[in-house]
């Protein structure tokens, strides 16, 4: 039996040690951004942002490409921003719909 006609593999693919981290950053950056009306997507938000920023520096030392990392980020910035937007416009209606008197530092005495 001869081995001489084998075919000849090269080394594997290298592997990107920042991949699953950038998944996970675009997909809490997707929900942080469906639910940045709630407050829940304020922490799926800094979630995502953490882990982009993470998986984007794992990519960069090796030299591989961090695009989902880049739209983990991008979206979980964009959520963050919603998040903060709704909070600050429910903070104004509540405090318009209690006629100013939660700012009333006697209200709380």
């Amino acid at each position: 039996m001869s081995y001489q006609n084998q075919p000849q593999y090269g080394p594997p693919a290298p592997k990107n040690p920042g991949m699953g981290l950038g998944i996970a950053s675009m997909v809490l950056g997707i929900v942080g951004l469906c639910t940045g009306w709630i407050y829940v997507g304020v922490l799926l938000a800094i979630v995502g942002l953490v882990l982009g920023v993470i998986s984007k520096k794992k990519s960069d030392e090796v030299g591989m490409p961090s695009g989902m990392a880049m739209a983990g980020i991008v979206c979980s910035i964009i959520g963050l921003a919603v998040a903060i937007i709704c909070t600050a416009c429910s903070i104004c209606i509540i405090c318009s719909a209690t006629g100013g008197m939660l700012s009333n530092p006697y209200y709380w005495m």
